[in-house]
């Protein structure tokens, strides 16, 4: 059974639906229920691949997207640190403002959407998709449609493949991480894009400059994470005043120490699940 980086990856996950817009188009609409069609432009506003980090600030793979008076924010989230429902809202509110001018009209703002797809829990209830917009309190009247923000937890997707399902579908071939799976999936689905991206994670994975550029991007994160938490056990130790107990100041270290190891366990569970070998993973620690 070969292994290979899944699409939870957000190099990936953006290579997948950043540069083929076929297969872009067709899960918006199969996965937000979204009306596209066959005439429907779909155009992609950032198909890059950026740095992880650029000038000390950690860049996300985000893809933005436009269609006829509707745009989108769709990103992959691999891991739990730093998302949050303030977040979503931050970067729905840059590109829902993105096109404001002077005396600009706010009715002929476009609707903007946001898509998140997790590689973790993070909403009570068992249903993998849940949707937002804002509604009265009490009638749950629609005061616009212009926000909508759609939560994909991963975990929460029913391990049974189901032909006639496409949004679980998708979910299922984002999810793939061996040779095996995708096979069962082109095999089960009858949606001709979801298997086109069968192919393409296939592609995506014998790609050895893609590769290299996700080996440099995990390192990186590592790296990012690390040098957070040193900063912060820099500022701590700045902060104790001369004196202090000594208990203080082991409980201080102690508390980092195992914010430190909790973030190197996350990560090489994650990177276990690509199929890294312990060798490759040790040096992406910094231990080799």
């Amino acid at each position: 059974m070969d292994k290979f980086i899944p699409a939870t990856h957000d190099v990936v996950f953006k290579a997948l639906f950043a540069t083929n817009t076929d297969i872009l188009k067709a899960f918006l609409r199969d996965v937000i229920e979204l009306p596209l069609a066959e005439e429907d432009k779909v155009l992609v506003r950032n198909p890059e691949i950026v740095p992880l980090v650029v000038d000390g600030k950690l860049c996300r793979l985000d893809i933005h997207v436009e269609t006829d008076k509707r745009k989108f924010n769709i990103e992959m989230q691999a891991r739990r640190q730093g998302f949050s429902p303030e977040r979503i809202l931050f970067y729905w509110s840059k590109m829902y403002a993105s096109d404001v001018r002077e005396s600009a009209v706010y009715e002929t703002l476009d609707r903007t959407i946001s898509v998140n797809v997790l590689n973790f829990s993070f909403l009570e209830g068992e249903e993998y998709h849940t949707s937002f917009s804002i509604r009265d309190d009490r009638e749950y009247k629609q005061l616009t449609d212009k926000l909508s923000i759609h939560l994909f937890e991963l975990p929460k997707v029913p391990k049974e493949l189901k032909a006639n399902d496409d949004r679980q579908m998708w979910m299922r071939l984002i999810m793939a991480d061996t040779e095996e799976v995708l096979a069962m999936i082109k095999d089960t689905t009858t949606n001709p894009e979801i298997k086109k991206g069968a192919d393409k994670i296939r592609e995506i994975n014998a790609d050895i400059a893609l590769r290299e550029q996700i080996w440099a991007r995990d390192k990186a994160l590592y790296d990012y994470w690390n040098d957070m938490n040193v900063a912060r056990r820099e500022g701590v130790e700045q902060g104790l005043e001369q004196g202090r107990e000594e208990g203080i100041e082991l409980g201080i270290q102690q508390g980092i120490d195992q914010g430190r190891e909790s973030l190197s366990n996350e990560l090489m569970a994650m990177w276990r699940q690509q199929g890294r070998s312990e060798e490759e993973i040790a040096v992406l620690l910094g231990k080799k």
